[in-house]
């Protein structure tokens, strides 16, 4: 049986968060901020963070247009909270 491409990022998702205690979720969010996949804790609304993911995408892109910076490579998010 063919595994369904939601399937295998899904997979893909489970196998970097195993490859490293620093990484506690994972999703694919598509630009229009729907969830492709995702390997998140219970606790947490998927299309919440799949929607904000999109308008931080959409924001930084537009961010490094105006500042000259070429195309985007990175959206980082650091926080205190462990």
């Amino acid at each position: 049986m063919a595994v369904s491409r939601t399937e295998a990022m899904l997979s893909i998702l489970k196998d970097l968060q195993a490859s490293t205690a620093d990484i506690e979720a994972t999703a694919v969010v598509s630009v229009d901020g729907l969830i492709m996949a995702s390997s998140l804790p219970a606790d947490i609304e998927e299309d919440r963070v799949a929607a904000m993911s999109a308008a931080m995408l959409s924001l930084g892109d537009r961010t490094a247009q105006e500042l000259g910076r070429g195309e985007l490579e990175q959206v980082f998010i650091n926080g205190a909270e462990v």
